[in-house]
């Protein structure tokens, strides 16, 4: 074999090697992308989520006027409904969003009756904080953050 040979093989290997690099890079770059991606939209899920709970709290525990309760509160509930559906993948969240939503209804009720509503206002602060905790563990956020 002669010196030219042994370079064009060598080239050749290291073009080979080269295009698989390419190849294999391309490959991990578009699934580091998609994992990305598909995080970023499950954490605006779930500010999403937090959003309308803290809505749905806000809602029922500082507002005492049963006509703005009755005006301003069964959207939230509409919304609030099925939301545990969509976190199913989740079950200690879903868990508690069906609680949260549960005793947001009871307030709601009992403010609407004008009975005492203090314990089920106790059960909603209790469940939201609950599912604050559960979004912070999906998320890896630390409440410093």
């Amino acid at each position: 074999m002669t010196k030219e040979e042994v370079t064009f093989y060598a080239a050749i290997i290291a073009a080979c090697t080269s295009v698989v690099s390419l190849v294999f890079n391309s490959k991990l770059t578009i699934l580091r992308e998609k994992r990305m991606l598909l995080w970023s939209k499950e954490l605006d899920r779930i500010n999403e989520l937090e959003e309308k709970a803290g809505l749905a709290v806000e809602i029922v525990l500082n507002y005492s006027s049963p006509s703005i309760l009755k005006t301003d509160y069964p959207p939230v509930q509409l919304e609030l409904k099925y939301i545990a559906g969509r976190f199913a993948r989740y079950s200690e969240l879903s868990s508690v969003i069906r609680d949260l939503r549960q005793y947001c209804d009871i307030t709601f009720d009992d403010k609407i009756d004008r009975q005492d509503f203090r314990e089920s206002a106790n059960k909603v602060l209790h469940y939201y904080s609950e599912l604050i905790k559960e979004c912070d563990k999906i998320t890896k956020r630390d409440k410093t953050q």
